[in-house]
């Protein structure tokens, strides 16, 4: 980074998710430790109707999942939306109503990792020390799993759509595999679809950073602990993202894969939803994508606010027609 070292700071252009390697706190580059968080409570942190936050089991003893939720209308043929936030540890719940507006008719279920409070908008800084060795794709994926099964055992089935929103997108195979019948569709908002690591890769060249992703390449190929923290993120949490292969299981299954993104993103480079879309047509599964013009990593558009209220009338429209339906063109 111009003006210091690597590791006097977190690693800012490179992240692949909305607060991305943001997550960083002064103690995992040498700096002052923060102390871990733990679920801050506050003024911001108070529930507002008709959302809620339920604890379900993790994916081992003493492992919780917050759950942000708000039911559905009392349609029994309104459908479940299951989300998966990116990196970070900011909770959903004070930006909830306005961001699932449109979406009032279905039950939604927004999974949150360990160490987070759905209620709060933590800021990356704030995530500590004990998110940020704890934060694994393998562990949260493991987790997420669990808890979906947790919040399925004691309701109804219904028509479910999975969202993931940017790194939350790395989860959708797994979890869709989980719902078997249930599912209509896996949605990635601003997520390339591409291998992480390949995102990353052409997000340092696309910053002028590739020297940064070698030495991260560089330092998960190294005897250090997993524990170790290089750019905010654990040595296990880089090393999971460099074996993780999403493009396969993502695109092996003739299940409906809708990707909305925006080509102003500033965090995933244009030329990896371009080519996402290239090499998934030749695959089994079947695609919807809408490339949103002005459009951030937020699928905000100057002048024309947030994309995500479209994209929840398509998905309810789509759920009528049997995930026919591929949304606004």
């Amino acid at each position: 980074m111009p003006g210091g070292p690597l590791r006097a700071k977190p690693w800012r252009g490179l992240p692949r998710a909305a607060a991305a390697l943001l997550l960083a706190c002064a103690a995992a580059v040498g700096a002052q430790a923060q102390p871990p968080l733990a679920a801050p409570d506050g003024p911001s942190a108070a529930p507002r109707a008709p959302w809620s936050r339920m604890d379900v089991p993790g994916s081992a003893p003493g492992r919780r999942v917050p759950v942000l939720r708000r039911e559905a209308s009392p349609d029994a043929a309104a459908p479940r939306v299951v989300v998966v936030p990116g990196s970070g540890c900011a909770g959903l719940g004070p930006i909830a109503p306005a961001y699932f507006a449109g979406l009032e008719r279905a039950q939604v279920w927004v999974l949150h990792k360990p160490f987070t409070n759905p209620w709060v908008r933590t800021a990356p800084e704030g995530c500590g020390e004990a998110f940020a060795r704890d934060d694994r794709p393998t562990r949260w994926q493991a987790d997420a799993l669990a808890a979906l099964q947790a919040l399925r055992a004691s309701e109804p089935e219904r028509p479910t759509w999975l969202v993931g929103i940017s790194e939350g997108g790395d989860l959708l195979p797994a979890l869709g595999q989980a719902l078997g019948g249930s599912l209509r569709g896996l949605v990635l908002l601003s997520a390339s679809g591409l291998d992480p690591a390949e995102t990353l890769r052409l997000q340092a060249q696309r910053i002028g950073r590739p020297e940064a992703w070698a030495e991260i390449r560089a330092a998960a190929a190294s005897a250090r602990s997993d524990d170790a923290l290089v750019h905010g993120r654990s040595l296990g949490h880089w090393r999971d993202l460099l074996a993780w292969r999403l493009f396969e299981p993502l695109t092996a299954r003739p299940w409906a894969v809708w990707q909305w993104w925006g080509d102003a993103d500033e965090l995933i480079p244009a030329e990896a939803h371009e080519r996402f879309a290239r090499e998934a047509a030749a695959r089994p599964a079947r695609l919807c994508v809408r490339r949103w013009p002005g459009a951030d990593h937020g699928l905000h558009r100057p002048g024309a606010g947030a994309a995500q209220s479209q994209l929840w009338r398509a998905l309810l429209a789509a759920t009528e027609a049997g995930g026919a339906a591929c949304g606004p063109p």
